[in-house]
């Protein structure tokens, strides 16, 4: 029987200097050692579509196309940790 694992696809979308941004990243690096997700960082002034998306509401979250968690709602170290854990780990 084949088993297939499918591997969920992290993208935050930050700029330089965004200290949500780097607390945001820093949890989901940490949350690799206990499972397995592609993340990709996009910095939101290199590309002008996005930029004028998600100016005011960085850091953005986004697991598979879907935003989870966005702005000041990552200033709260519990509240970005748990929603991480749901968005990455639940089916």
């Amino acid at each position: 029987m084949l088993i297939v694992i499918q591997v969920k696809k992290i993208v935050v979308y930050s700029k330089k200097g965004c200290h949500l941004c780097e607390r945001a990243i820093s949890e989901l690096e940490q949350l690799r050692s206990v499972g397995n997700f592609d993340l990709t960082t996009r910095d939101i002034t290199e590309d002008a579509e996005i930029y004028e998306r998600y100016k005011n509401i960085i850091p953005v979250i986004s697991v598979d196309g879907a935003v989870k968690l966005a702005g000041s709602a990552v200033s709260n170290p519990l509240t970005l940790k748990e929603v991480l854990k749901r968005a990455i780990f639940s089916p």
